[in-house]
């Protein structure tokens, strides 16, 4: 026979339990670790939000580490809207407290002395390796690539055996590369979203990054890559098996006129018209395969070669970034593989594109910059109005024409204040003219970092969205 109190017992031991247990998970949600779901497209392609395929990354949120530092240029946040301060926000910081920071060219520049020179800003390679956009698509065995120069070259998907001189280039058909919608997204998605024919704000981009693998023959005397910005010719040289025992890797930057060749050589360097970076002395092994990667970042040339980053050269900002990409290669041949076009970010000039940020504050933009409601765009603006008692009143909040305000199907006018409220709006309010930029995110309302992905995992769409974030 189970006496009463010993029932009691075990009732109150299954109680305190259960507290417990909510109690730790309350905690846990507050200070540690929360889940968060990306909802829309503003950080393609690092955090992925495609509501029509129904694919949202899932994101670990960190929430402790801001209770014993201030948050860092380029982390993801997780913070309160200004203006909405029942909504969560995911973006990446880029412009720190008590600087100035302004969008031109594309890129991000900033500076502490507000009458010193603006310097551009250029991500640690971590974080530049999740935000490189893949331009082209990946399921095509048709190549992307033409011979412009020289015969006996077969060209096929990401693949290009090269015999004899020659030069090819990449979409040889159009004006330039530029800041496709859909580059960076997934293989499997790109197919399924289709092409997008409605570019928001179409822009030339000049940051342009090109990998692959390339194996020379035993003749091969060069292989060369252009990366073209505008009427300037950036050049990274490697010598072939065939070269000078003591060539070395070279960077070679010059001006060039529309007409030119794609082969022309570079001009002479005693005129002061060719400015030049030489790296190692280094040739390329007959019959071996080497990882090769060559781009313009940020006014930046850089050549890696199997993992090394082996020559730089800085070069100045080129405001009509035009660009093309070509292939050359001098002597009996090479054969290039797996072939990958990549460009950064073009940060659009939207709305406040420069701004002075005061002491715990910053400003945040997403990687998706052309379907982004950031910093740049946000504006507090409502409504005035006097009502039946006489008395004045005033609603402001995030100004979002067809979302706030929005009108009902019965024709009413609604209203959503800073702090979330609804407000019905009468017919005698009067919408105020000014729009405010509210631009900046005080720190307070900044509560974690986004720390990884570890969901959707799709197969159907190829999509395994599991890792770190930078």
């Amino acid at each position: 026979m189970i006496r009463a109190d010993t029932m009691k017992h075990h009732w109150r031991d299954h109680i305190e339990a259960l507290t417990g247990a909510i109690l730790i998970a309350l905690a846990f949600k507050a200070f540690l670790i929360e889940i968060s779901r990306i909802p829309s497209a503003s950080m393609q392609p690092t955090l992925m939000g495609t509501p029509q395929l129904q694919v949202f990354d899932r994101v670990l949120v960190d929430k402790l580490s801001y209770h014993f530092r201030s948050p860092e240029r380029w982390e993801i946040v997780v913070f309160k809207h200004p203006l909405e301060r029942s909504r969560n926000m995911v973006k990446r910081l880029v412009g720190m407290p008590e600087e100035d920071l302004k969008i031109q060219y594309g890129d991000l520049w900033t500076r502490k002395d507000p009458t010193g020179n603006w310097n551009i800003l250029r991500r640690p390679r971590a974080v530049q390796e999740e935000m490189w956009k893949a331009v082209g698509l990946g399921e095509s065995s048709l190549s992307a690539w033409r011979t412009v120069e020289g015969k006996g070259w077969n060209l096929r998907g990401d693949s290009i055996a090269a015999r004899g001189n020659g030069v090819a280039r990449y979409r040889p058909g159009e004006e330039s590369i530029d800041n496709g919608y859909l580059h960076g997204y997934p293989d499997g998605i790109r197919k399924e979203l289709g092409v997008r024919t409605d570019r928001l704000e179409w822009r030339a981009v000049g940051d342009l990054r090109l990998s692959g693998t390339v194996v020379a023959n035993s003749g091969c005397q060069e292989v060369w890559f252009d990366l073209r910005e505008g009427s300037k010719r950036y050049r990274f040289s490697i010598p072939g098996p065939a070269a000078e025992a003591d060539a070395r890797i070279r960077i070679l930057a010059w001006d060039s006129t529309a007409d030119s060749s794609a082969s022309d050589s570079p001009p002479s360097p005693e005129n002061g018209a060719l400015h030049i970076s030489e790296g190692p002395v280094r040739r390329l092994e007959a019959d071996e395969s080497f990882d090769f990667a060559v781009q313009n970042l940020d006014d930046l040339l850089e050549l890696e070669l199997d993992g090394d980053w082996v020559c730089e050269l800085e070069v100045e900002p080129v405001v009509e970034p035009r660009s093309s990409i070509y292939i050359g290669q001098v002597g009996s041949g090479a054969d290039f593989d797996e072939l990958l076009v990549e460009r950064d970010i073009y940060y659009l000039n939207r709305g406040k594109s420069r701004v002075t940020i005061p002491s715990a504050n910053y400003f945040v933009l997403g990687d998706n910059t052309q379907d982004s409601a950031d910093s740049r765009l946000w504006e507090r603006s409502g409504y005035r109005w006097t009502d039946e008692w006489g008395a004045k009143r005033e609603v402001l909040g995030n100004w979002r024409p067809g979302e706030n305000p929005a009108t009902s199907p019965d024709g009413r006018l609604f209203f959503r204040d800073v702090w979330g409220e609804r407000h019905e709006i009468p017919d005698n309010a009067e919408e105020l003219q000014d729009k405010e930029n509210v631009g900046l995110v005080p720190e307070l309302l900044i509560h974690g970092r986004a720390l990884a992905t570890f969901w959707p995992i799709k197969p159907s769409l190829d999509l395994y969205r599991v890792g770190w974030l930078h």
